[in-house]
């Protein structure tokens, strides 16, 4: 599978060979999406940026994690597979033919039961999250991933603010957009350059934006 990333490949590749390696469950969910998906098959989140959200899990010593954006679930098993047990990965989509793919493999991991799969629509969902986070039912989250639709990544962030603890950390993929947000042309160019000038003047949060993969942008919530 060809990964989408801003850096060159050698460098990428190079970067991959000196990163501690995927389980087999991970290594094994590359080929079966790039089967069942091949034309959006980049979407999946790869061994560095898997890897890191696994060790940030790990140094955080988080227990709860929300993803916006299943796609085939490479992303919320990386995070389970670091999370203590009884940690949870609460991931939010709206795609049941990629998340069956998800589904699937979740099974075959001992950390497949740290994941908790809602399907329908995010911002539906996050309103449900917010009354059980306030009725007590669920505890706020440690750390947020956003990998979902473009439209919708202020919306997801603005949510985060509310559903992630002090100290925690949002962390937002695709930041980058293929270099594109370097000149914005086309309307997705347009709302993940507007989102990142959101973003840097934002005093919320502290933040880095680093250009791994397509570029993710890591912050912590003040």
């Amino acid at each position: 599978m060809i990964e989408l990333t801003i850096t060159p490949i050698p460098i990428h590749e190079y970067c991959k060979d000196h990163s501690s390696a995927p389980s087999n469950e991970l290594l094994a969910l590359i080929p079966a999406t790039q089967a069942h998906a091949p034309q959006v098959a980049h979407m999946q989140v790869g061994h560095l940026e898997g890897k890191l959200l696994a060790i940030l899990v790990q140094l955080m010593n988080a227990k709860n994690a929300l993803e916006f954006g299943t796609f085939t679930g490479y992303s919320a098993l990386a995070m389970a597979e670091a999370l203590p047990k009884g940690g949870r990965v609460t991931t939010l989509d709206r795609d049941p033919k990629a998340t069956a793919i998800a589904k699937e493999f979740w099974k075959k991991s001992i950390h497949g039961d740290k994941i908790e799969l809602i399907l329908g629509d995010a911002r539906e969902t996050l309103r449900k999250l917010e009354t059980e986070i306030a009725g007590g039912i669920r505890p706020l989250y440690d750390l947020a991933f956003i990998d979902a639709d473009k439209s919708g990544y202020e919306t997801y962030y603005e949510a985060c603010l509310k559903l992630v603890r002090k100290g925690g950390a949002i962390l937002v993929d695709n930041v980058l957009w293929s270099g594109n947000v370097l000149n914005p042309v086309d309307e997705s160019d347009h709302y993940i350059h507007n989102f990142n000038q959101k973003i840097a003047s934002d005093s919320r949060v502290e933040k880095v934006m680093l250009p791994l993969r397509d570029g993710i942008t890591m912050m912590v919530k003040l």
